[in-house]
């Protein structure tokens, strides 16, 4: 009776760990996402010069994805609300533009890529 104690507490304790061990900061992860966005903010702004709006749509959805991979994470430093905040934010502004490309509308598809760089900097302000 006692090894099924012992080990179903074994077990109990190695599921609630596991994801906070997954969760842990990554900074290779980081830089090669940070990286990529560097890389895909000059592709969008060269598709949205161009009219080029599936393009920039296709962009800004890889940027999404790219932010929403790192929420789960808990950063090296400052607050993990924070960080989350900003990976959440920075996937909705990419959506909204997303969103404007639909509308061919430059103008939103710029203001919410003003607000992803905005939010670029106030993440690099606090984590980096």
């Amino acid at each position: 009776m006692k090894k099924r104690f012992y080990l179903i507490f074994a077990v109990l304790v190695l599921l609630l760990i596991t994801p906070q061990l997954f969760a842990q900061y990554n900074r290779d992860v980081v830089v090669s996402v940070m990286r990529n966005n560097v890389r895909l903010l000059g592709e969008i702004n060269s598709a949205l010069n161009a009219k080029d709006f599936y393009t920039t749509g296709l962009k800004l959805m890889e940027l999404a994805e790219g932010s929403n991979s790192l929420k789960q994470m808990a950063p090296p430093r400052g607050s993990k609300a924070e960080w989350t905040r900003i990976h959440k934010e920075t996937a909705a502004a990419a959506f909204r533009a997303i969103g404007a490309c639909g509308e061919e509308d430059s103008a939103k598809v710029q203001a919410e890529i003003a607000k992803i760089v905005a939010l670029r900097n106030e993440g690099h302000g606090k984590f980096r």
